[in-house]
């Protein structure tokens, strides 16, 4: 689960005393557009929903449900009628550390999982999370001290269980393929509000205008028009609940000159017009 300030590339982000991002949030409604961060990120979810799309999947998410997604994994986050969760993210130069060849493996398992060998490993991930939310929550003596202990105890369980090793090929293209995307989600990021052409876009990529378009859909599982207006759409999301600004003047903020195409993409992604949505949310928040 991310926050609506990081919607492209994420930095690694810090719990202040610890290694790593450890944060319990009640989140009333949110959606997080298609982003990639450095980090493992772990979401153990306690009350409430939230989709996690990854590769035009959707996950859906309940009360008792964990869930990783590896670094550098294209995903979008939703949670329309809001969630009560906890969020872990394990930054790469944290793992790198401890893990010296944590950039040859992949990181991951079945949430659903009816084997009972896996469930069992999957139930000793979640009993070490439900720990470090009582230290985290409770702040008893020596409370650093025991938190690393869970910390590094999952560190062993996601390394053993959870971990599998890549093709050395296959690293050196990925790493590649994200090299090059990563100015253009950070542009993207920065410049949503702007008009933004394929061909600037694509020159930026320093690849012609199709094969850009193949690229870019090929890694992000979207097209790069898809990815820009689904920015747009996340930030007026967030405005809609948060401000009082006309849905034509929040259009206007954020770059969506297409108002059609606007009310046709949010109906599809939340199953209500941008009215109803506001309207909901307002007396949520009453």
């Amino acid at each position: 689960m991310d926050t609506n300030d990081n919607l492209i590339f994420e930095n690694d982000r810090i719990t202040d005393g610890f290694d790593i991002f450890f944060w319990v949030f009640h989140d009333a409604s949110s959606f997080v557009a298609t982003h990639w961060h450095i980090a493992i990120e772990i979401m153990y979810i306690l009350e409430g929903e939230v989709d996690v799309t990854i590769n035009n999947q959707t996950h859906e998410l309940y009360p008792g449900d964990v869930f990783l997604i590896d670094s550098k994994v294209v995903h979008s986050t939703k949670s329309i009628n809001g969630n009560h969760a906890i969020l872990i993210q394990l930054p790469y130069p944290f793992l790198k550390k401890y893990i010296p060849d944590i950039g040859s493996h992949s990181f991951g398992f079945d949430y659903r999982t009816e084997n009972p060998i896996l469930q069992t490993k999957i139930a000793k991930l979640k009993e070490v999370i439900h720990q470090m939310y009582i230290v985290y929550q409770f702040h008893p003596k020596g409370e650093l001290l025991r938190f690393n202990s869970l910390l590094f105890e999952m560190l062993y369980i996601l390394y053993h269980s959870f971990g599998k090793p890549l093709q050395p090929a296959f690293v050196k293209r990925e790493m590649k393929n994200f090299q090059r995307l990563e100015p253009i989600l950070q542009y993207t990021n920065e410049h949503y509000r702007e008009a933004i052409t394929l061909e600037a876009i694509a020159q930026m990529a320093c690849l012609q205008e199709e094969y850009f378009c193949h690229f870019f859909k090929k890694n992000m599982g979207v097209t790069y028009f898809q990815y820009l207006n689904e920015i747009r759409i996340s930030h007026i999301y967030h405005d809609l609940a948060s401000t009082d600004y006309t849905l034509k003047q929040l259009l206007s903020m954020h770059g969506f000159t297409n108002y059609k195409l606007f009310r046709r993409m949010f109906y599809e992604q939340f199953h209500m017009t941008p009215g109803e949505y506001r309207k909901k949310a307002k007396e949520a928040s009453n």
